[in-house]
């Protein structure tokens, strides 16, 4: 069975990653989903489906994704039955797909897209992870305005000012699974590691899902903050000279 072979080296990060998820309640339901690219070069054992969009960049690649409906807390306990093995073929005109437990993630659309980015551009990113993290989300409707968003959360303490410092962007609101999503995140992708998708959730790489819950970590907490900080963000944050300072003292 291709899919586990191609799950047996990736088991435990997936298992570790998607239980934290399902505990600190970023994933509730069947909420969030999660993609690994990788190396090998053999196929699944499984019908083959047309890509709406072709992707020639991923000729030949390989990818594990969770399933459509799957939820992390299971995804923890039954990797096996919660995830699809997928290789692109027909010069990224298609897919073979194999799956002991349902249909591809909705966010699928998204995920190729931003893999293809990654292969040309960043090819030493080869984890997505996308979920729901509570404090980040409220914030997105409190502060509707992307750029104080962004500022917002690099002004609440240290270690968000170096991680998320010209590493997040806030996308306008597009429509979940939509291609026009997967294209404007693609884009994102260029130049961060994390997306913010208003009222939805966050888009992270990385190489390898680890270093991407590393920056929805920060995220998250930086949200927190601001939220209880209330009206009080704005002037308890750090200042321009301490983020200056910060940034000379140990930005690259």
């Amino acid at each position: 069975m291709a899919l586990r072979e191609a799950l047996s080296e990736h088991e435990p990060e997936i298992c570790t990653v998607a239980g934290l998820l399902a505990e600190r309640g970023w994933a509730e339901a069947n909420g969030g989903n999660l993609s690994l690219r990788l190396g090998g070069s053999f196929d699944p054992a499984g019908e083959r489906f047309p890509l709406s969009i072709p992707r020639p960049e991923l000729e030949g690649h390989s990818l594990l994704l969770t399933t459509s409906g799957s939820r992390m807390r299971d995804l923890a306990e039954n990797p096996l039955e919660n995830l699809c093995f997928v290789r692109i073929v027909d010069s990224g005109r298609s897919f073979l797909a194999e799956s002991a437990g349902g249909k591809l993630t909705s966010e699928f659309p998204s995920h190729l897209a931003v893999h293809a980015l990654l292969v040309k551009e960043r090819p030493d990113h080869h984890a997505l992870l996308h979920t729901h993290p509570t404090f980040l989300i409220a914030l997105t409707h409190l502060a509707p305005d992307n750029s104080e968003i962004l500022d917002t959360l690099v002004r609440m303490f240290p270690e968000a000012a170096l991680l998320l410092h010209e590493n997040l962007e806030v996308l306008d609101y597009r429509t979940p699974g939509s291609d026009e999503l997967g294209v404007a995140t693609a884009e994102a992708i260029r130049r961060v590691s994390g997306v913010v998708w208003p009222g939805h959730g966050m888009l992270a790489s990385g190489a390898n899902l680890y270093s991407a819950l590393d920056l929805v970590e920060v995220a998250d907490k930086a949200a927190r903050i601001a939220l209880l900080l209330g009206d009080r963000s704005k002037e308890c944050g750090l200042s321009d000279d301490q983020l200056k300072g910060i940034y000379e003292a140990f930005g690259d």
